[in-house]
């Protein structure tokens, strides 16, 4: 169910998007959503599971993207906060009209490439209207569950939880179960590996590189798609459980999949290279330019190792063609070929006599 608060909003939504239903919005709904959204702007409320409700906050002008990203996400929520049970809550998405409203609703927080952004303790998401992001490719609809994940696992994790994850795991889970696995290809990984420009997991606890960090979000979601392996959506549901009850990361860890953080780092680095290597790199296209580049370059040094020998096989045999000084008495130019300048001392008084 989808419903609209603003009379404008209501006609151009049911002409863009099939499927939206109107209807009235309950006083206690409609209260949140004033104090979480700027005043001036439309409101649109769409169900989510488990009895949350996902309160869009946009102007006129945003009224057919805020009904597609209603759409996009109203059935959305991670599997692993689906099996915890929570009690339902109230999410908010801002759609921000402009580049001067973005900086102004995030304070200022985002990065440049940033789309969006989350503030879990508010329940609320920041998202650049579609309309100024139109050229970089990005589906706002995954943006959008992205945040929304984010959201979900600090409702997960608990009050006191929801700070001691690890920034890998909070943007892994985030991005993973936001369904954005499916656009990575493992050969960023593995060339990522082979060409040592992935950092340490254990680095990407504290924070990400801010040049260029795809990387990064690509490696915490092979690490929570390596997690969920090894006990399924359950096991991270029970990791969280854990989290939300007082435990630290660690000890949620330990007691989920009897390793500790250490020893899950170690074996992320061994699952690497057993998972991402050379047999994974060489399906790149970049491989073959390598290749190429490797087979140039050898038939190159082998040519010239090649012409380097037949010059010195050449050399010997006119060597051994003319002799050593002692064989015969050499004329002016055989002389000069065995003696250098400043070998007088060497010659003595036979050079003059037999010149």
């Amino acid at each position: 169910m989808i419903r609209y608060v603003g009379g404008r909003g209501l006609a151009l939504a049911l002409a863009l998007s099939a499927g939206l239903a109107t209807g009235t919005v309950g006083p206690g709904a409609a209260q949140e959503s004033e104090g979480a959204g700027p005043a001036g702007y439309e409101r649109l409320i769409s169900d989510l599971p488990g009895g949350r409700t996902l309160v869009f906050h946009f102007v006129a002008h945003d009224s057919a993207a805020a009904a597609a990203l209603a759409q996009a996400t109203a059935g959305f929520r991670p599997a692993p906060v689906a099996a915890a049970g929570l009690p339902p809550e109230s999410f908010h998405v801002i759609v921000a009209p402009s580049e001067a409203a973005f900086r102004a609703l995030t304070g200022g927080r985002a990065p440049d490439w940033g789309l969006a952004v989350a503030f879990p303790r508010l329940r609320r998401v920041v998202l650049r209207s579609p309309r100024l992001t139109g050229q970089t490719g990005a589906d706002p609809a995954t943006v959008l569950r992205h945040e929304l994940g984010h959201l979900y696992l600090d409702v997960a994790a608990g009050k006191s939880g929801g700070g001691a994850l690890p920034r890998w795991f909070n943007e892994g889970f985030a991005a993973f179960y936001a369904d954005e696995w499916r656009w990575v290809s493992p050969i960023r990984l593995a060339w990522g590996r082979l060409t040592g420009s992935l950092t340490p997991l254990s680095q990407l606890a504290e924070g990400f590189p801010h040049a260029a960090p795809e990387l990064a979000y690509i490696q915490s979601m092979a690490a929570v798609r390596g997690l969920r392996e090894r006990g399924g959506d359950a096991g991270i549901a029970l990791l969280l459980d854990r989290v939300r009850a007082g435990a630290s990361f660690d000890a949620a860890l330990r007691a989920t999949y009897g390793l500790t953080l250490g020893q899950f780092y170690a074996g992320w680095e061994s699952h690497l290279g057993r998972e991402y290597g050379w047999g994974v790199a060489a399906t790149d296209e970049r491989a073959l330019w390598v290749l190429l580049a490797a087979l140039v370059a050898g038939a190159y040094f082998f040519r010239r190792r090649r012409v380097a020998r037949e010059i010195e096989r050449r050399r010997r045999r006119e060597d051994a063609a003319l002799g050593t000084p002692e064989d015969h008495s050499p004329g002016v130019e055989e002389w000069e070929r065995y003696w250098e300048d400043g070998d007088d001392a060497w010659r003595g008084d036979d050079r003059d006599a037999t010149l």
